[in-house]
């Protein structure tokens, strides 16, 4: 259940993303698109309350994963991330159900291509080739 603070809307309406980005936040629902990037206050509102577990929800592109270390109770990948990639994948159901033990914890693949990619080797490894390519 989301849990916006009166401390938490005076900041959200003062950021500058659209009425749409607002309202959503304002109801516990976060988002994480390439176009938040513009807007490093909505990302910092976004992620403090994400961290206190503060929103219902989360919707993501495939590169949430960068720069995120919170606990998520439940996963779902949508059959729309085409592009995520094997260690994508890993790293985004790693984010479920850390630090608790005792909590009820789901997974959710909506495209049975990504369980093929998670479980089987993997021939386009980017992100393996640019770590190689930084530190070779």
């Amino acid at each position: 259940q989301p849990r916006i603070s009166e401390e938490d809307v005076c900041n959200i309406m003062a950021t500058d993303v659209s009425n749409h980005h607002k309202m959503l936040l304002l109801l516990g629902i976060g988002m994480f698109t390439d176009e938040n990037k513009a807007n490093p206050r909505y990302m910092e509102i976004m992620k403090k309350l994400a961290y206190d577990q503060h929103l219902y929800v989360i919707l993501a592109s495939s590169d949430f994963i960068y720069g995120t270390n919170y606990q998520f109770c439940h996963g779902y990948i949508g059959k729309d991330l085409e592009n995520l990639t094997q260690e994508k994948a890993i790293q985004a159901i790693g984010r479920v159900g850390r630090k608790n033990t005792s909590g009820d914890y789901s997974i959710r693949l909506r495209n049975n291509e990504l369980i093929h990619r998670l479980f089987m080797k993997s021939e386009n490894m980017i992100e393996v080739n640019n770590m190689n390519r930084l530190f070779g």
